[in-house]
């Protein structure tokens, strides 16, 4: 059962890995693609829940919990930021959704080298495009409409 349980985590990582950046490329492009905001909260979800198996059932990996449960509170509250307009969400959604992401990466980083530098580089390599992010929404301004993801 670990085995499948695994599978499904690298799996839809990897789906996550790949959905994240389509999701940028087609906001970027003024255009909402559902399929891929659901798909990408789908996958960290995903990713998160199996994460709180592997360390359940691997007393080793318990450190896990807290980070499946973060990554999955930045993906949701990122998508919730900006649909439902919260206060300051044009600076906040970029730092939640770009903050999930990072935790992916960082997962896969230190899964296949094990390297703690890896714990630190994603985070300080996601700040440009989160800085970046942040930039064009606070330049785009009020005539963004919120969307439903």
């Amino acid at each position: 059962m670990r085995d499948v349980v695994l599978q499904l985590h690298v799996v839809t990582g990897t789906g996550g890995l790949l959905l994240g950046p389509a999701w940028l490329l087609a906001r970027r492009r003024e255009r909402f693609d559902r399929l891929l905001a659901v798909g990408y909260q789908v996958a960290v979800g995903v990713v998160a829940v199996s994460a709180g198996l592997l360390a359940v059932t691997d007393p080793s990996l318990v450190w896990l919990l807290p980070l499946a449960v973060g990554t999955e509170v930045l993906a949701v509250t990122g998508a919730l930021a900006r649909r439902r307009r919260w206060s300051g969400w044009r600076s906040w959604q970029p730092h939640l959704l770009g903050g999930s992401y990072i935790a992916l990466v960082t997962g896969v980083l230190i899964a296949e080298t094990g390297n703690p530098v890896f714990w630190l580089l994603p985070a300080l390599i996601g700040q440009l495009p989160i800085a970046v992010a942040k930039r064009r929404l606070a330049v785009a301004g009020p005539s963004i409409t919120p969307s439903t993801a």
